[in-house]
């Protein structure tokens, strides 16, 4: 199975030099990083690729494929069979966000979720991101400006994306700890 970065190097050469420009403005980065996606999705593969969790579709990796006869267009999503919501929008793409997301040990509810620390479980790697764009990881000493760095993504959130963590933070306070982690 190929790199993705290999593979797609092309894609995000083009747009590095964007995303960089963009620095602080995480609307435009949002929708720089929407574009690489959607051409992720539509080029074209000769070999597998194992994708970032945040590039599947629908949780499938992407597959080899062979040319099809006849020359058609066959982007990753339409040979999937994908229909994508719209970011916007709540549905599939929330429940199955929301689902992988979940806790499953029973310590993480002893305080209870609340929209905020649902955020940070759901969009944990946004959230990584954010951090690693603000602040050198490597060095100890900043460990302490994390914290600051995750309010000021929370507060850049948009209101779908906030809303969405509330309704993920309400239903896994009503449901609590999966079965199974009571039983260890």
């Amino acid at each position: 199975m190929s790199d993705w970065k290999q593979v797609y190097s092309g894609i995000l050469s083009s747009h590095a030099g964007k995303y960089k420009e963009a620095r602080g403005n995480s609307e435009l980065r949002n929708e720089i990083l929407a574009e690489v996606k959607v051409k992720i999705l539509q080029h074209e593969l000769l070999e597998s690729v194992d994708l970032p969790h945040n590039l599947r579709v629908d949780g499938v990796l992407a597959p080899a494929r062979s040319p099809r006869p006849g020359g058609g267009d066959s982007s990753h999503a339409a040979h999937l069979g994908c229909h994508r919501k719209e970011a916007g929008n709540t549905g599939e793409g929330e429940d199955s966000r929301e689902e992988q997301a979940r806790p499953t040990k029973a310590g993480d509810y002893k305080k209870g979720f609340t929209a905020f620390t649902a955020a940070q479980q759901i969009f944990k790697e946004e959230v990584d991101s954010y951090d690693r764009e603000r602040r050198d990881t490597k060095d100890q000493k900043t460990i302490g400006q994390r914290t600051r760095i995750v309010q000021q993504w929370w507060e850049s959130l948009s209101d779908d994306r906030k809303a969405e963590a509330g309704r993920a933070a309400e239903k896994w306070n009503k449901l609590g700890a999966p079965k199974q982690t009571h039983n260890s």
